[in-house]
């Protein structure tokens, strides 16, 4: 299961550099402070696996997950609330040009954004954006 989630997060990451309708400055695994990088790493990503149901695929020996890929995105600058709208249209078409994701899942979709931060933070502005990835896996016994 472990190389399931973290595949499909990977094939994420992998999408995100690769995709250039807006080009991001930093797409990582980890948690970024916007304070503590460069203004070049922006807008700047990062993603992390969340929620999971799982079920067992009856007399099959294989389970099947649903799971939320949580992608922070946080922007600076002017403009932030139409930056944010137009990164988050980016990042819907890149997921859905391949909703396999190479294979590491069955589907992956857009399912919900989340303002992290309202008002004035100037410079930044920051949402999650959550798509829900269902894969398949063998139970290893």
């Amino acid at each position: 299961m472990a190389n399931s989630r973290e595949n499909i997060c990977a094939e994420i990451v992998t999408l995100f550099k690769a995709q250039r309708s807006v080009k991001f400055g930093r797409v990582v695994r980890d948690p970024i402070v916007p304070s503590e990088i460069p203004k070049t790493a922006f807008p700047c990503i990062y993603v992390e696996s969340s929620n999971e149901d799982i079920e067992d695929i009856a007399n099959a020996g294989m389970r099947q997950g649903v799971m939320e890929v949580a992608i922070v995105l946080t922007i600076m600058g002017k403009d932030r609330n139409t930056q944010l709208n137009v990164a988050i249209q980016a990042m819907e078409d890149t997921i859905n040009t391949d909703r396999t994701l190479s294979g590491k899942a069955e589907d992956c979709s857009l399912t919900r954004i989340e303002a992290l931060e309202t008002g004035d933070m100037s410079p930044f502005s920051s949402s999650k954006i959550v798509f829900t990835c269902s894969y398949v896996y063998t139970i290893n016994t």
